[in-house]
């Protein structure tokens, strides 16, 4: 299956460091394992592709007394969830990858939902943040399908399992993360 996916910014070595430093008390403990000579080694670590949409998105506010202001910024609607939230980190290039299927997320929320979702989301969005005096004027420019790699660090049955973002470096449990432990095949 060809996807349009980010460049990680995350190999696996990193991923797996990661890992040993959720919190305290497990980086305390893999530091232990390390000096005694037994840290775990993860028994596997697969690549899964993520579904989200990227939202391009120009708003014109009508200040008064001080004329007009064009903010443009960019919003992601979670293709699974349908949860939309800004993005605040800048996003590497894209690329274009041959991928197997079963890596990849099935698309649960289309194009049509991910649009009302972001209208749903943007005002609310727009009154936390800019309080503007009258509603501005908003466009949709461009709404872009793209999939965000995760790592799955895999520690066998004794151990945990954690998905890490190669976009964000963000850890969670695996568990925590509903649509990608339903897409992780550990055989």
């Amino acid at each position: 299956m060809e996807i349009r996916s980010f460049e990680p910014r995350l190999d696996e070595a990193a991923a797996v460091g990661r890992t040993e430093r959720l919190t305290v008390p497990t980086y305390l403990r893999s530091k232990l394992r390390g000096l005694l000579g037994r840290s775990p080694e993860p028994e596997s670590i697969t690549r899964l592709y993520y579904p989200d949409y990227i939202a391009y998105t120009t708003v014109e506010f009508d200040r008064l007394a001080r004329g007009e202001k064009t903010v443009k910024f960019l919003a992601a609607v979670d293709a699974v969830t349908g949860r939309v939230g800004e993005v605040d980190l800048e996003l590497p290039e894209r690329e274009t990858l041959e991928v197997p299927d079963g890596r990849v997320l099935p698309i649960e929320v289309p194009e049509e939902g991910a649009t009302e979702a972001w209208r749903e989301w943007l005002f609310p969005y727009l009154d936390r943040s800019y309080r503007p005096v009258r509603r501005p004027e908003s466009t949709l420019d461009r709404l872009e399908l793209v999939y965000t790699p995760f790592l799955i660090v895999d520690y066998g049955e004794e151990g945990e399992r954690y998905a890490v973002s190669t976009l964000t470096k963000q850890v969670e449990l695996l568990e925590d993360v509903e649509a990608l432990e339903a897409g992780y095949d550990p055989a």
